[in-house]
């Protein structure tokens, strides 16, 4: 309401505003975690194998003790994170599943309205066919408002 007293402009028009925003909002976090973050998992696992690869090799190979001792540390480092990354896998397959799940719920909850729209329209014109009156229908504009004609 502040919005649309602020903007002088109908509230109607700032809640269709705000859905689109948030459809927008929910398709960009459902693209990034279906193609993005899946990639970004395994790029991360990757340099820290290399890491640990690294990390190992200078730890066979250095004479100086400081820097084993270092390399030491970045191995422990490494394994912790990795160790973290794979257990927060689970949590990321548990996330992917919810979504999933919602997405699905969301169609079958669609499907249902159409089905009882469907009905309703069917069973509305057979009831006006019998008392021959006209009807109002609704049609989309093209700005994704309807108009009563």
């Amino acid at each position: 309401m502040e919005i649309a007293r602020e903007l002088q402009i109908p509230k109607t028009t700032v809640g269709e505003d705000m859905l689109y925003l948030r459809n927008q909002a929910k398709g960009t976090i459902k693209e990034y975690v279906t193609e993005h973050l899946p990639e970004q998992y395994q790029v991360c696992l990757a340099a820290l194998d290399e890491i640990l690869k690294r990390a190992f090799e200078i730890l066979q190979t250095s004479h100086d003790n400081r820097e084993k001792l270092q390399a030491m540390d970045v191995f422990k480092d490494t394994h912790i994170t990795k160790l973290e990354l794979l257990s927060n896998a689970t949590t990321i397959d548990s996330t992917l599943n919810y979504i999933r799940s919602k997405q699905s719920q969301q169609q079958e909850q669609q499907q249902k309205i159409r089905s009882a729209l469907d009905s309703t329209s069917t069973s509305d014109s057979n009831d006006n066919d019998s008392d021959s009156q006209p009807i109002a229908t609704a049609t989309a504009t093209g700005s994704g408002r309807q108009t009563v004609f």
